[in-house]
């Protein structure tokens, strides 16, 4: 009940600050979609008014501050490729085989899409991505607490089952996508608090995904660890936190999950029924992909022609990829892989950063946690059909908000303006520069 009620207080609050600030309407709508307060207290009815209230009062903010500011510099090509990704999903929608599912879908892709652009445009200083990297972090990382409340406490696994109406693989996909960003913020914080917040946060995100029992998360989970060992500099501190996280992650991997887990890689004879469908479906997806290569049947429309290819209506293509292309068409498909893509390309160079005289923590743990997250994004969905996810979304548009700032920055200094309160963007451009010209 108490848990209710100061969330009652956060939405009461956060709706007012917005009018003035965007960036706390902002914060609370994040932190809303990852948290997911309608299903933590389904007891209380119908709670999506929460975040329409604080969107709208940030929308309302926003256009009263000019809809803040358009000169993204370096994260100009990844909002251009989110706003092309959302034409094109409209552009398919006027010729979907079922317009009103597909409209539908638009609607709610501009739930998301509205919030990153405010975010884009409006997220320049270390403060503001800093507060919102946290936000997802501690948010992921209640939701993991209150699934291990289940699992320790009451017996029984809920991930497994899976949580807010995402099934167990679509909850992995989440899970898997803010573990990066957790175990950033574990190496990067000043403080041993913050430290041992995020080290917990983190924690019980990657037991609570495997708890999901999801193939698709563990091959996200590989990943997203293959990518750190790369790109992590090789000192003391991210390689003991690298080395530390896998041996959990063993430790915690039981025999179920193993088993499962090794039919992904088994022949088409030992393959169980779900590894084997899932291939049957991209195969049904290519046949559509071919017939409709431009625009596709339209949003949300695969699931209406399923039944044309043997499955039961309304059968889920198990990937995005897959089912993005079938339904708007191979441009719009690579329009949205190109907004994640093009963002971790760009924060690659600053989360290689190396010496301690040349990088800011937080702007690294940033940068690489926007770069795993987005690997494990990718990877872990081409096994699961959750295009829409927020939580992806969101951590790329605090990244665009580092790389927007490091151009904001670069030119205040250039005509001897102060850019702000004090921050590193200037040392992350002309290190990013002296890195490129290598």
């Amino acid at each position: 009940m108490k848990g209710l009620v100061i969330t009652y207080v956060i939405t009461a609050l956060a709706t007012v600050g917005a009018l003035r600030s965007p960036l706390i309407g902002l914060y609370v709508y994040v932190g809303f979609a990852v948290l997911r307060p309608q299903a933590l207290f389904g007891w209380a009815g119908d709670m999506s008014y929460l975040s329409l209230s604080v969107g709208i009062a940030m929308l309302i903010g926003w256009a009263a501050q000019g809809f803040g500011s358009w000169n993204f510099g370096r994260a100009r090509p990844v909002v251009v490729a989110l706003l092309l990704y959302f034409g094109w999903l409209i552009l398919s929608a006027f010729f979907a085989l079922n317009t009103e599912r597909a409209f539908a879908q638009v609607s709610y892709l501009a739930r998301v899409v509205l919030p990153v652009l405010v975010g884009a445009t409006m997220i320049r200083e270390e403060k503001h991505w800093r507060r919102l990297l946290w936000t997802i972090v501690l948010c992921q990382g209640y939701v993991g607490l209150e699934m291990h409340i289940e699992y320790l406490i009451k017996g029984r696994n809920a991930a497994h089952i899976g949580f807010a109406r995402m099934d167990n693989n679509f909850f992995a996909l989440s899970l898997v996508t803010t573990l990066g960003p957790a175990v950033a913020l574990a190496i990067a914080s000043r403080k041993w608090w913050e430290r041992g917040l995020a080290a917990l946060a983190s924690a019980l995100i990657l037991h609570t995904t495997l708890l999901t029992f999801s193939r698709g998360g563990m091959v996200g989970l590989l990943a997203v660890g293959a990518v750190a060992i790369v790109m992590m500099p090789k000192r003391p501190k991210y390689i003991g936190a690298i080395v530390l996280t896998a041996m959990l992650a063993v430790w915690l991997t039981g025999p179920e999950l193993a088993a499962r887990y090794r039919t992904t890689l088994s022949g088409r004879d030992q393959r169980d029924t779900s590894a084997q469908s899932r291939l049957d479906l991209w195969r049904d997806c290519l046949r559509v992909i071919g017939e409709y290569p431009v625009l596709g049947v339209g949003p949300a429309n695969w699931r209406v022609i399923a039944f044309r290819y043997g499955w039961p209506p309304g059968k889920s293509a198990h990937s995005v990829w897959m089912e993005m292309a079938a339904e708007i068409g191979i441009p719009g498909a690579l329009f949205m892989l190109m907004f994640f893509c093009l963002a971790a390309m760009k924060l690659w160079p600053i989360a290689r950063a190396r010496g301690p005289d040349t990088s800011d923590p937080y702007a690294q743990a940033m940068a690489g946690g926007t770069v795993l997250a987005v690997v494990g994004f990718v990877v872990t969905g081409q096994f699961v059909s959750a295009p829409f996810l927020e939580g992806p979304y969101y951590v790329v548009m605090a990244g665009a908000g580092l790389l927007a700032g490091t151009a904001a920055a670069t030119t205040a200094a250039v005509v001897g303006k102060p850019a702000g309160p004090p921050s590193t963007h200037i040392a992350f451009t002309a290190r990013t520069a002296r890195g490129t010209s290598r």
